[in-house]
């Protein structure tokens, strides 16, 4: 079976955590996605993405009249130079000798490092056991969200979805036993 294709590079990282750059302006995994970084076979959980200007300055609106975003861009080339994509990810488990470890690797990725998702088949077996609920629980950046989108394309993954759901549903009411609000609102968005 061949690999996904790449979607990025580590351009940051640190051990529980990675920022990619993306290899296409405006491209990145969607939210809550399973990424690999192949060296050090580390999973995270894609959990923000911006496209941003490349000097640091905001980039001027163009006129809506001039068509859609790829034919101003394709009619001014020179504007995919200067933007820059990127993904941010939760480390939630590395690989060991072909087993899966649901807990932080022993070093961050490697600077460059190239990033692709994750197929079906790894998602699937990747999340038979929640373990990585509780890095995304208590990472900062829009955690029940990341958390709850997570659940909702990894429930695709597996052969019965809603049983997938209700055992997650499970384990986010022990996680979440003293935060009966957080634990509702995640519950509301885990429904595919």
């Amino acid at each position: 079976c061949a690999l996904p294709i790449f979607i990025g590079q580590i351009i940051q990282a640190d051990i529980a955590r990675f920022s990619a750059g993306s290899l296409q302006i405006h491209q990145t995994p969607p939210l809550g996605a399973l990424v690999k970084v192949d060296e050090g076979s580390i999973y995270a959980v894609v959990c923000d993405a911006r496209t941003e200007s490349r000097e640091g300055r905001q980039p001027t609106p163009h006129p809506p009249a001039e068509g859609d975003l790829e034919s101003f861009l394709d009619s001014n080339p020179h504007l995919r130079h200067l933007l820059h994509t990127s993904f941010d990810a939760v480390v939630v488990g590395h690989g060991d000798g072909g087993t899966l470890r649901h807990y932080l690797p022993p070093s961050p990725a490697s600077i460059f490092a190239p990033v692709r998702p994750c197929p079906t088949e790894e998602v699937a077996r990747f999340t038979q056991s929640f373990d990585f609920l509780k890095p995304l629980l208590s990472s900062a950046t829009n955690a029940d969200e990341v958390t709850a989108a997570c659940l909702r394309r990894a429930s695709a993954a597996h052969p019965d979805r809603r049983s997938f759901l209700v055992d997650a549903g499970k384990e986010l009411a022990r996680l979440l036993a003293d935060q009966p609000d957080r634990l509702t609102a995640i519950l509301r968005r885990i429904r595919p």
